[in-house]
């Protein structure tokens, strides 16, 4: 494995994970404001849930990404790479430990954001079960892509 390699590729998640966590985090903020803040009527009584909910879908959707981006550099990084094997790990750790890095950033900036009405809302425990799975899914399609990509070179 290529430490360097891995470390390059969990830095790039990182980076990634704080542009996809800001805009996270603006559209709940938004979803907030339309949803309870500015809501009247039954609108404002069910604001809350609505809210929950929308924070949950964004985290859910961010989170896609990661496997993702795996994917990408996976093939990227073995493309330079003369060995499958060295391929694989680098991707695969790199991606396992680069999604968990990029889905912390995330989910942060996420609760980070919440308001007074996203009481209901998930918190960063709430999501360590997601954040592990996307990070064993990363490092596992991080891995194949990893080797993949070192057929090209």
């Amino acid at each position: 494995m290529d430490a360097k390699g891995a470390g390059l590729t969990a830095a790039v998640f990182a980076v990634v994970g704080v542009g996809v966590g800001l805009v996270a985090a603006v559209g709940t903020s938004w979803a907030e404001t339309a949803l309870a803040t500015a809501a009247t009527g039954e609108t404002a009584r069910f604001g809350p849930v609505f809210v929950a909910q929308s924070y949950l879908a964004v985290t859910a959707a961010a989170l896609i990404g990661a496997p993702l981006v795996a994917g990408v550099l996976g093939v990227l990084f073995g493309s330079r790479a003369y060995d499958a094997r060295e391929a694989a790990a680098t991707s695969g750790v790199g991606g396992g430990v680069g999604a968990l890095i990029y889905g912390l950033v995330v989910v942060a900036l996420v609760v980070v954001s919440q308001g007074e009405a996203a009481a209901q809302a998930h918190g960063i425990a709430d999501a360590i079960g997601p954040l592990l799975t996307t990070a064993v899914a990363a490092a596992v399609v991080g891995a194949a892509t990893g080797a993949v990509g070192s057929v090209t070179a």
